[in-house]
């Protein structure tokens, strides 16, 4: 499932604990995690583009500040459920 892949990533990235990880939702924003800062959005970026072997150009990268996001910049890369 690839919100579970984005959790992953997000777990990795963010250096987040199983609790937090399991918290993670579509409704959930860079806001919800003190640990998603400037800085660990550019190695979820990273950790993303390597997970799914894609690429983000820089509009995208700038509008991944949530799960949703993530999940729709996904999808119009052709990455799906």
């Amino acid at each position: 499932m690839v919100l579970d892949q984005v959790r992953a990533c997000m777990a990795k990235a963010l250096k987040l604990d199983p609790s937090a990880v399991g918290s993670v939702n579509l409704n959930t924003t860079a806001a919800d995690l003190p640990g998603w800062t400037s800085v660990t959005h550019l190695a979820l970026v990273l950790e993303l583009e390597t997970a799914f072997k894609i690429r983000f150009d820089n509009d995208e990268i700038v509008s991944l500040g949530s799960v949703e996001a993530i999940m729709e910049a996904l999808s119009r890369k052709g990455i799906t459920q």
